[in-house]
């Protein structure tokens, strides 16, 4: 039985990863739109404010310079690079770098223009298409027969290359059924935009039923 399809992206997370990749970008994107309205504002007011009065500028206008200075120059960028900097380390920290014992793993090897997968496991290969079980970590080996690929499924986790001459290993796990379609993210030749990944997230009993099925 095939999940149905969904059409969730970077900012439809469906599991670990990808959340805390989402919560980081919608948290630069706060940010950015709140800096933007304030230099918008600040343009609007030094265009549309009246001028001082002449006897009052050498005594005002200093003060008032360098207390804005201070403000908008200093601190607040200053607040602001302190809370993206604690955020992005609180998100690399949420992304795996070891491999849990319980992971699967599959290999996945990019070729132009198609996707070998297998299941060492299971002694099971497919193309073009992942099955991942819903709530268990899956540790992807990822390589490549001859140009540089690009595996990404942005509801489940970042992107990270294939390349010809070693192993990468990617960490994701699928908290929820569904199926994606996933592209090459890197430039690999004429029929790049050709070479589509089914990544389909199903329940551990499908999982194995479909292993099973193309085990026999």
């Amino acid at each position: 039985m095939v999940t149905a399809q969904r059409g969730g992206g970077a900012l439809d997370p469906q599991g670990p990863v990808s959340q805390a990749i989402a919560d980081l970008w919608w948290l630069l994107l706060g940010l950015g739109g709140v800096v933007f309205v304030a230099v918008v504002v600040v343009l609007g007011l030094g265009l549309f404010r009246r001028r001082p009065a002449a006897e009052q500028e050498p005594n005002q206008r200093p003060k008032r310079f360098g207390r804005w200075f201070v403000v908008g120059g200093v601190v607040a960028p200053l607040l602001i690079l302190t809370i993206v900097f604690g955020a992005t380390v609180r998100a690399m920290r949420l992304v795996p770098t070891t491999v849990p014992s319980d992971a699967l793993v599959i290999e996945v090897v990019g070729h132009q223009f198609w996707w070998e997968v297998r299941y060492p496991d299971a002694g099971v290969t497919v193309t073009n298409e992942l099955h991942l079980p819903v709530g268990r970590p899956v540790n992807l080996q990822l390589t490549s027969a001859d140009v540089i690929h690009s595996f990404w499924v942005p509801a489940l986790a970042g992107k990270l290359d294939l390349l010809p001459d070693r192993t990468n290993t990617l960490i994701l796990q699928a908290d929820e059924p569904g199926e994606h379609v996933s592209r090459c993210a890197e430039y690999c030749g004429l029929e790049h935009t050709k070479m589509l990944l089914t990544v389909v997230a199903e329940p551990e009993e499908q999982f194995a039923s479909w292993v099973a099925d193309r085990r026999g």
